[in-house]
């Protein structure tokens, strides 16, 4: 959670990996598995999390479980902590089985509309400086892009801003909460179209896509 009262402690972490590695057999077919790090803010317990995968990575191997050397690390951030010396540690002991997931929500005016510090402040500047670096250290090339009633209309302008950052396959969803207000469903078509419109105009159908146009 992105406050410092419920943090889940080690022992906690240690008993969850025992139980998935001893029953393996019973729970799972799979012969890989996937940490996921995600929800509230992961790198603000960056250190736990280094504690969690030593924990399995020494866990399996006792055990010779089959997951030994065969799993990866996935952690979904806001980007914020992405340049600190705890994190960057991390990453670089685990690099190569860590994937880094960084949310850019599009353009400056959209990205701060929600992400945002205690006092107000847009976190776009920083963000989009972390992402570059991590983009640059091969940890990450995709983001997660989310819409809702009062940031639709810069839905066009943000999938094409994050293709122009060199994000060739956008992930983007729209709020499923009830949010929405009358009138929205319009924008969104229109939206849509003016982003069609751009990739026809512009050939880039086979250059980029986002899954705001898939079948699904």
């Amino acid at each position: 959670d992105k406050n410092d009262k419920n943090i889940m402690d080690f022992e906690t972490a240690k008993r969850a990996i025992d139980y998935f590695v001893d029953n393996k057999e019973d729970l799972f077919s799979t012969e890989y598995i996937v940490l996921d790090f995600i929800v509230g803010e992961p790198l603000l317990e960056i250190n736990l999390i280094d504690q969690i995968v030593d924990y399995f990575i020494l866990s399996t191997y006792q055990k010779k479980s089959k997951w030994f050397g065969r799993f990866r690390i996935m952690v979904q951030s806001n980007g914020v902590l992405f340049n600190t010396p705890e994190v960057q540690q991390f990453l670089e002991k685990n690099k190569s089985i860590v994937s880094l997931g960084i949310t850019i929500d599009g353009t400056k005016r959209k990205h701060d509309m929600q992400r945002v510090f205690p006092n107000g402040a847009g976190s776009y500047d920083i963000v989009e400086e972390n992402y570059k670096l991590a983009f640059q250290k091969n940890y990450t090339n995709t983001t997660k892009v989310t819409f809702g009633s009062d940031d639709l209309k810069y839905m066009k302008e943000s999938i094409v801003h994050l293709w122009d950052m060199g994000i060739i396959n956008v992930p983007a969803n729209i709020v499923y909460e009830d949010i929405w207000k009358e009138g929205d469903e319009k924008i969104y078509f229109e939206q849509l179209i003016e982003l069609a419109d751009y990739i026809i105009d512009n050939h880039l159908w086979d250059r980029y896509n986002t899954s705001l146009f898939s079948d699904s």
